[in-house]
């Protein structure tokens, strides 16, 4: 399944132009906890998100940073205190995927990042947004179109406990499933974390039988 098949067509935004009053006043109407910044051009700036505004009103408690400190991350710090931007504020490292991504590559990026939601753009601009209730929704198998299959639920969902409790590099391992047989291919550092990976697909519910085609690295 795909980006464009799960996604939040109708995005809240703010601008950049956008005051920090306007995108408190959006998030707490609409219930969000995080917005796209949007330019002129309709392409992601930026993320703004509640961590962001509560930084804000942390680093308006403290005091001075002390003589040790550069003058660079005082002025950094007052900025982040005081400004009423948006600009000064929003994250500009954003995460965003394009309309065909799987959606288990989308599922991977919010773990690995350690976010909430990720921006949909086709050509910079941006078409919709995914968070995580839409990837829930999708993998858990509800009646309708937008239902994922069993075999790419299963699928997801081993992704996700790979990385959440054995916290493996899912860049060195394929996972693919096919009638709830798991396949597993890639690199590992050891042995132990081979053994660890059997013990966690036998404790997957789905999963009825489990292929090991992983290989160990030689340590040097």
């Amino acid at each position: 399944m795909r980006a464009d098949e799960i996604m939040t067509t109708n995005v809240a935004t703010i601008s950049t132009a956008s005051s920090v009053r306007h995108a408190i006043e959006t998030m707490v109407t609409k219930g969000l906890s995080g917005l796209p910044v949007i330019d002129d051009d309709g392409a992601v700036a930026g993320m703004l998100t509640e961590g962001d505004l509560l930084r804000r009103v942390e680093l308006g408690k403290g005091g001075g940073t002390g003589a040790a400190e550069s003058a660079l991350v005082d002025l950094d710090r007052y900025i982040r205190s005081n400004s009423w931007r948006i600009t000064d504020l929003m994250s500009t490292e954003v995460v965003t995927v394009g309309r065909d991504a799987p959606i288990g590559a989308v599922a991977e990026l919010m773990f690995e990042h350690k976010i909430k939601r990720v921006p949909v753009v086709d050509n910079g601009t941006l078409v919709g947004i995914i968070s995580r209730v839409d990837l829930l929704r999708a993998i858990v198998d509800v009646p309708g179109e937008g239902a994922v299959r069993g075999d790419e639920a299963l699928a997801v969902a081993i992704r996700a406990r790979l990385r959440s409790d054995l916290g493996l590099d899912l860049r060195n391992i394929t996972v693919t499933v096919e009638a709830c047989r798991a396949v597993l291919e890639g690199k590992l550092k050891s042995e132990l974390e081979r053994r660890a990976i059997k013990v966690l697909m036998e404790n997957i519910n789905g999963v009825e039988s489990y292929v090991d085609r992983l290989v160990v690295e030689q340590e040097i």
